[in-house]
């Protein structure tokens, strides 16, 4: 019976300190600096936009090589998620922090990592950490876009006219893209691809108008894998002040283009109601004979022009082969509708009239 219970207790310690300690992450960060005098190696953390930026609140960890240049970090206070570390040494203390990394000499790393992995550095003479071996896969993704793009660049380098350099810049953007629509599954490479774009001039502006599911796709992604962590929040801004720029040009452009529309509007309304103007104070009379003369019948309208032509009553009545009574008749209510009380009036009421032109001389 004893026995069994000592079993019990045994088995319980063995989960209780070998079993459930592996279900946590541990991460192992060590390696060698080629250098005759110990040095501080430091662990930072990166916003996706800091590659060649280093300020001391980026800083994690810190701790000294040993005699023969080794050093290591390990435990369990990093993230389980990958994000972007960075481990550097200085080479001169008295000028702080520093970053290097030229033919010569380097002094610093850039890697993805996470709470469960390990990557060890391999002692290189000046270009400390520039060899590795990380057991981390987004990390592994994100070399080969470097490698895709260091070949790319190759190209470009020898460009020197600017249009030529603008156009490099647009082939290059476009091929990062393809690439990383075709190639990249982790949102935090697609995030450093987009800084690699944005950090060659490019109009981000111009692109995202035309093309914007490249960027909502990389923000969905990293709002799925990343929610609230600032990997997601500072694009998330970023993309927001794009957009709004777009929108605020667009409302400013249409803003405007209902101003000019207004003013002209105007204008034309001033000017239609000058010429209405104008055209009632030359035209009266003419609208107002247009309107007395349409009143006649066709003989009336005959006499008129036989009355303005000086023509007599007899000559009338000749003419149109009617009697001279009758003529009279016609012309007495001529003159009713017109408003006129002799041949002389008559002749001043038709005067400019454009249906009929008046040879009559009162003499």
């Amino acid at each position: 019976m004893q026995q069994r219970q000592t079993i019990k207790i045994l088995t319980f310690l063995v989960t209780t300190f070998l079993i459930i300690p592996a279900c946590y992450g541990q991460y192992k960060i060590s390696g060698y600096i080629d250098t005759e005098q110990k040095k501080t190696v430091y662990l930072s953390l990166l916003k996706y936009d800091e590659e060649t930026l280093i300020t001391e609140n980026q800083i994690l960890f810190s701790t000294q090589t040993d005699s023969i240049g080794y050093f290591e970090f390990k435990g369990q206070l990093l993230s389980d998620k990958d994000k972007l570390y960075r481990i550097h040494s200085n080479l001169n203390e008295a000028k702080g922090l520093q970053l290097v990394s030229n033919e010569e000499k380097n002094n610093y790393h850039n890697f993805i990592f996470s709470n469960k992995d390990t990557i060890y550095f391999l002692k290189s003479k000046n270009h400390w950490f520039s060899q590795s071996k990380n057991t981390n896969h987004t990390d592994k993704e994100w070399n080969n876009l470097k490698l895709f793009e260091e070949k790319l660049l190759q190209g470009y380098y020898e460009v020197k006219n600017r249009e030529a350099q603008q156009q490099a810049i647009k082939d290059f953007t476009g091929k990062i893209k393809a690439y990383t629509n075709k190639n990249i599954s982790h949102p935090l490479v697609k995030l450093l691809a987009f800084s690699d774009i944005k950090r060659n001039n490019f109009d981000l502006k111009a692109d995202f108008e035309k093309n914007p599911d490249f960027y909502y796709n990389i923000l969905n992604s990293l709002k799925s894998y990343y929610s609230e962590t600032s990997y997601y929040l500072q694009f998330q801004d970023e993309i927001s002040k794009i957009s709004n720029s777009i929108v605020l040009q667009k409302y400013s452009f249409h803003k405007n283009l209902n101003y000019i529309l207004g003013i002209l509007v105007l204008i034309f309304s001033i000017i239609a109601f000058l010429l209405l103007k104008k055209l009632r104070t030359i035209q009266p009379k003419e609208i107002k004979l247009e309107i007395e003369s349409s009143t006649l019948t066709n003989q009336e309208e005959k006499i008129a022009k036989l009355i303005l032509d000086n023509k007599s009553n007899k000559e009338i009545a000749d003419e149109l082969f009617i009697s001279l009574s009758t003529v009279k008749t016609h012309i007495r209510n001529l003159y009713v509708k017109l408003n006129v009380a002799n041949r002389q009036e008559l002749a001043e009421k038709f005067k400019n009239h454009p249906g009929i032109s008046p040879n009559f001389n009162p003499d």
